[in-house]
């Protein structure tokens, strides 16, 4: 794409200020079945989304096609969106940031193998994953995918910004039979550098958790001290994460409203956004409106301290930008977004928590997210499975049971956040977390 023509032509149209803002993925993925590789498949994508002032609206443009001959009928449709736009916001496109920080860098050192170790390495976990257990009976997945993301944005104001993420990742699924009964269970993990990753660590842990759903079954409803596990817990916290926006803390839809410099957590929570955490693999130097980002304690001991914005909900509640206008695909409008977001973790283990507790529920995953909770109550009733705790030791699994709830109330009863804080891939992450007691239904 041309972009000097589009802001030339752009200016010379009457458009106020023009943006040039564009998303690219490529992806290569090899998948593995059965003693051999059963695709590999490559791709590339270029999203191109255009925003422009023209009679102080701001209108937009997406497509997947560089077409530089179609600037003109581009511009002239953009040109007549502007008639039908009643919005009374202020449409911004903003210059560079003079006080911007410098960019961050990752700390992740990725070595990229050939097709052959890629080859080699999903043989031999099939393998590993075979003769782990005779129950084990198949490999029900087993992929190897390389990813390159990178944003641009470009504008009549002299913005030049770039930010590039790549991700090296392993997945695999097992599947388990015993008298009839059949569990499967999948793990994934990020890998920088083959030669140091632990294959027959990654293989036991995938082996012993399907193995350990074998035999499952539900628990009398009551009250029950629980630890949500780290993956459970992040899937919680990231389908709640919308309480720290602006947008609807601004339009009093978020359970948050008006509760900035309260308790609304255990003191034990804390939780930070840092959109430039090198531990993670979507590093963001800036948001999807040029602003730079920056590590905010959204979350102190417990209190409430920042509410995220994006530069529209920060001017409807005269404040500034937190850099937290992030689109969630380029042909997208800008939201607020948490990125890079977590409970901070603790010291404690998994197998500490358990034994502090004595007896209760870890619970492993959790199902119907999108149906199961109430963004503006907190409310929440999910499925979920895991296992008992008798004790301080793991016992038998549970499955077919609900946790339910309110997350706020939730969260004020935590006692402790645990020391696995794991990113993997993830831009919203936390620790297991201990909790005084949940309401679970099951027998």
């Amino acid at each position: 794409m041309n972009k000097e023509l589009w802001l030339k032509a752009a200016a010379e149209k009457g458009f106020e200020s023009f943006e040039i803002y564009q998303a690219f993925h490529a992806e290569k993925t090899y998948s593995w079945f059965d003693g051999q590789l059963d695709s590999f498949v490559t791709s590339s994508v270029t999203g191109t989304a255009l925003r422009g002032i023209y009679n102080k609206k701001m209108v937009g443009f997406s497509t997947e096609k560089d077409d530089d001959s179609a600037v003109v009928k581009v511009l002239d449709a953009m040109e007549q969106q502007a008639g039908a736009i009643t919005s009374d916001d202020e449409a911004v496109i903003f210059p560079p940031f003079e006080d911007a920080p410098e960019p961050a860098a990752s700390s992740r050192k990725w070595v990229r193998p050939d097709a052959a170790q890629v080859k080699e390495l999903l043989s031999q976990i099939e393998k590993k994953i075979l003769a782990y257990d005779p129950a084990i009976r198949q490999v029900s997945f087993l992929q190897w995918t390389e990813q390159t993301d990178s944003r641009q944005i470009t504008n009549s104001l002299g913005m030049r910004a770039e930010d590039t993420g790549y991700a090296q990742v392993l997945v695999a699924g097992a599947a388990a039979v015993r008298e009839g009964e059949v569990k499967d269970s999948y793990l994934e993990e990020v890998i920088e550098d083959l030669a140091g990753f632990d294959a027959d660590g990654f293989v036991k842990k995938l082996c012993e958790d399907t193995l350990a759903k074998l035999g499952a079954e539900s628990v009398p409803s009551g009250q029950y001290r629980v630890i949500f596990k780290n993956e459970a817990m992040t899937s919680l916290f990231a389908a709640f994460s919308d309480i720290f926006s602006g947008e609807r803390i601004g339009k009093g839809i978020s359970p948050l409203a008006g509760k900035v410099g309260e308790a609304v957590f255990s003191e034990v929570i804390n939780v930070v956004d840092d959109p430039r955490c090198d531990k993670t693999v979507r590093l963001m130097n800036y948001d999807d409106e040029g602003h730079p980002t920056a590590k905010k304690t959204v979350v102190d001991r417990g209190v409430f301290t920042t509410v995220l914005h994006s530069s529209r909900s920060a001017a409807r509640m005269n404040t500034k930008s937190t850099g937290n206008g992030f689109k969630s695909s380029y042909a997208s409008a800008v939201d607020v977004r948490p990125m890079n977001c977590c409970i901070l973790p603790g010291a404690k283990t998994l197998e500490e928590m358990c034994g502090e507790m004595g007896d209760g529920i870890v619970i492993t995953a959790l199902a119907g997210l999108h149906a199961g909770l109430d963004h503006v109550t907190g409310d929440f009733s999910l499925q979920c499975s895991g296992y008992l705790v008798k004790d301080g030791r793991r016992d038998r699994s549970v499955t077919l049971i609900t946790v339910a709830g309110n997350y706020l109330d939730m969260m004020k009863r935590a006692v402790c956040a645990g020391n696995d804080l794991d990113w993997k891939y993830y831009t919203i992450a936390c620790p297991s977390v201990a909790f005084a007691g949940c309401a679970i239904s099951g027998e």
